[in-house]
């Protein structure tokens, strides 16, 4: 629900949209009514503690502009799986089993398992873990509802287990059996538990829940529907049958396989996860559901390692029988859900840049960022930005806790009246690759159609001297684009994932967002043939190209990042599990795939730090006249960005350094740098460290630096990078008339993307 603490809860159902497509907004908000309109911002970016914002804007004139009531929703995380039109039940009986791998057991609450229900609220019979963690079978009594068998201790926390429960109505007998799994086969016998009592017939249940109780009561206006007793862990062969069967005889055929249990009795469904996965590429696409599919929602994982996995094979492709698990976690969220609050048709004639939906009411405002672009493979501008949005979103709700450090509770730098502190306790609005589920395993699923509360233009992160960072943090290169008048049309990674290379082929030059840290294959190759078709392209920004990024086909508004045991990182993924479902690609880093960032930029990741920035000294390949564009204005003895709004500097936050060794190409000129500037407050990147040391800090490591570097590729192309999040900060500097504006300037007045008149000296 929206929460009296802030007016709006609201996010745009896509990043980006194009003339004659639609934006539209959910909203959530406390009050009765609101107010919306459209704005597109010219200026911007937080500028430093007591100094007034430079955010600004201009009313764009929309039609959706306008009063709308004020609804509250709720926003309904968990995943599972459902089955529907199963028509189960009147049968002489039941066995239901699966293998479980729990992770948080003790929950505090029930855990669905493999449940059926009529299509109501509740479960009606089926597995599940009881408040303790003790399995539980529950099933049909007269009179009463239902009846509960359970065992009398707690399953295994990350141990694998075969969990079987079968009823037999006609002489009212229940039994309850639970079974350990070690690497090498059964981990000792089973714990089972018999039963008799007064069942009711199994009254026809058409549907079935993996990972869920029941369903909640629906909302008539919502996409999704909430699920109660989401469970925590993997799961692995589900099986139903419509048979009574006896324990040895299931446990036997159960550890065989689920078709071995189905051909000994009347199957109602058979959970085979790794033949759907292998036969559809996913289970059950959503939104074409057809009886008994399984539809799977809120994003579990996919191609997870199985009971019978061994650690010989770390690829699902090689052997896919072992990895027919699914992963379960009762806080993911891949879609909010929320009905469309008003849309607005974006004219044929609108300028590209940022907009917002400029929300109001009596509790306050909120700025809802979305992008225009131009049409399809039709630039209007020489120049395009590069807008990375699959970095804000997998930024995005990043509260800065770690369930497994200050108790939980939100750091001592991030106040409860700040973004961050309200994130940190309202988990539901969806967490960021950065964080880790509720049971401590990290977050690999993130999406944009929820609410992103730090995904605003005037948000400040505190930890980097409360400036701009990700998409606020970008706003300081539109800021000084439009106080230039330079042309420019957005492009978001988006798009470029998608259409590849024709959404970079009208343009001149691109120009990087300051952080475009995660990046699909395919934004790879286009950025690579663009700049080998004769394309000039200028990252301008630190830690781009980092992270294989993986996009949803069914679903391009999820992304995947399976991190992998190597490099920087805020969580280590489970041995065997690196490989995603869809390609079969490996996750982790583009370096520990032979594309490391140095390959397209010149420059790579090499050190990160909430100090002071620095700025750049230039080196003597900065006087090669193949270079001497870059630095017309500036004298040679000139330190490049000794100023800033964010940490003092251009040179700071997160740094890239060329590196032979890693893919920069021949010939690359080192034109500046920032080696020897940085205190100990800069590290050296984690995955370049290879025995333990004291001397990796910035006093004393050579390798933390920014280096700004320059080359051509042989069809005309080339590539100017400056290795640092902080260069865009400073553009604003001394009226936008300092080197580092210079710097940029020129660079794209070479690229043929402003007037000459454009090429002055600084003041």
């Amino acid at each position: 629900m929206a929460d009296p603490e802030r007016a709006f809860l609201a996010y745009c159902q896509d990043w980006s949209v194009s003339p004659g497509g639609r934006a539209r907004f959910m909203v959530s908000c406390a009050s009765e009514s609101f107010q919306a309109g459209v704005v597109r911002i010219t200026g911007g970016g937080p500028r430093p503690p007591g100094e007034a914002d430079a955010l600004s804007w201009e009313e764009v004139p929309a039609s959706c502009a306008g009063t709308y009531p004020g609804l509250r929703h709720r926003i309904l995380s968990g995943s599972y799986g459902l089955v529907e039109g199963l028509a189960a039940g009147g049968r002489r009986g039941m066995t239901i089993a699966t293998w479980l791998w729990p992770t948080l057991p003790r929950a505090g609450r029930y855990q669905g398992l493999v449940v059926l229900t009529d299509g109501g609220d509740h479960c009606r019979c089926g597995l599940l873990l009881d408040p303790d963690g003790r399995l539980t079978l529950r099933y049909p009594r007269e009179g009463t509802g239902h009846g509960e068998l359970r065992l009398g201790r707690a399953v295994t926390e990350r141990r694998w287990c075969l969990a079987v429960g079968a009823i037999d109505p006609e002489r009212g007998r229940v039994w309850l059996a639970c079974r350990p799994w070690g690497r090498r086969g059964w981990a000792g016998p089973a714990d089972g538990v018999e039963g008799q009592d007064g069942l009711s017939p199994c009254a026809p249940m058409d549907v079935l829940l993996l990972a869920a109780s029941g369903r909640g009561p629906e909302d008539p206006e919502a996409v999704t529907s909430p699920v109660e007793g989401a469970y925590n862990g993997k799961l692995e062969a589900p099986l139903v049958l419509g048979d009574f069967m006896e324990q040895a005889e299931a446990m036997d055929l159960a550890a065989e396989g689920c078709h071995a249990m189905a051909g000994a009795g009347d199957a109602i469904w058979v959970g085979d996860l790794d033949r759907l996965q292998r036969e559809e590429g996913r289970i059950c696409p959503p939104g074409r559901p057809g009886p008994g599919q399984l539809q799977l929602r809120n994003g579990p994982l996919l191609r997870m390692t199985g009971h019978r996995w061994s650690g010989e094979a770390l690829d699902w492709r090689v052997s896919p029988e072992d990895y027919g698990a699914v992963a379960f976690h009762d806080d993911d969220l891949t879609d909010a859900g929320w009905p469309v609050a008003f849309e607005w048709e974006v004219p044929e004639g609108a300028r590209s840049g940022v907009y917002a939906a400029h929300l109001s009411c009596a509790a306050g405002e909120d700025l809802v960022p979305f992008y225009v672009t131009s049409p399809r493979g039709k630039g209007r501008a020489p120049l395009a930005v590069l807008v990375p949005t699959f970095t804000y979103t997998a930024y995005s709700n990043f509260a800065h806790v770690d369930p497994r450090r200050h108790g939980g509770e939100p750091s001592p730098a991030f106040p409860p009246g700040s973004t961050e502190g309200y994130l940190a306790q309202h988990r539901e609005l969806g967490l960021s690759l950065y964080q880790r589920h509720r049971d401590g395993s990290g977050i690999s699923h993130v999406s944009w159609r929820r609410p992103m509360l730090d995904m605003r233009p005037d948000h400040r992160l505190p930890s980097r001297g409360d400036a701009g960072r990700e998409l606020s943090g970008d706003l300081y290169l539109f800021d000084w684009l439009e106080a230039e008048a330079i042309a420019y049309d957005v492009v978001t990674d988006g798009e470029v994932h998608g259409q590849g290379l024709e959404a970079l082929l009208p343009y001149r030059a691109v120009v990087t967002g300051g952080h475009p840290e995660y990046v699909s294959g395919p934004i790879l190759d286009a950025l690579e043939g663009y700049v080998e078709s004769g394309g000039h392209l200028a990252y301008l920004g630190g830690n781009g190209f980092y992270w294989v990024t993986v996009v949803d086909p069914a679903q391009p508004h999820v992304l995947e990042v399976r991190r992998g045991r190597s490099g920087s990182r805020t969580w280590t993924g489970d041995p065997g599990e690196q490989h995603y479902p869809w390609s079969g690609e490996p996750g982790g880093h583009w370096r520990d795939r032979g594309r490391a960032p140095q390959v397209l930029a010149g420059v790579g990741f090499c050190a990160q730090g909430g100090g002071p920035a620095a700025g750049y000294v230039r080196t003597a390949a900065s006087m090669d006249p193949r270079a001497s564009f870059i630095f017309e204005g500036i004298e040679p003895g000139e330190v490049i960005g000794g100023f800033g709004l964010k940490q003092g500097g251009a040179a700071g936050d997160e740094l890239d350094r060329a590196d032979a060794e890693l893919g920069t190409p021949a010939g690359t000129l080192v034109l500046a740098t920032s080696a020897g500037r940085h205190d100990d407050t800069y590290q050296h990147a984690i995955e370049e460290v290879e025995e333990m040391n004291g001397s990796e800090g910035g006093g004393n490591c050579r390798y933390v630096r920014a280096d700004m570097t320059y080359w051509e590729a042989p069809g005309g192309g080339s590539v100017f990078s400056v290795g640092s999040i902080c260069w865009s900060a400073s553009l604003a500097h001394n009226g936008y008339r300092n080197n580092v504006a210079t710097v940029t300037r020129n660079v794209l007045a070479r690229a043929g993307c402003l007037p000459e008149a454009y090429r002055g000296p600084h003041d």
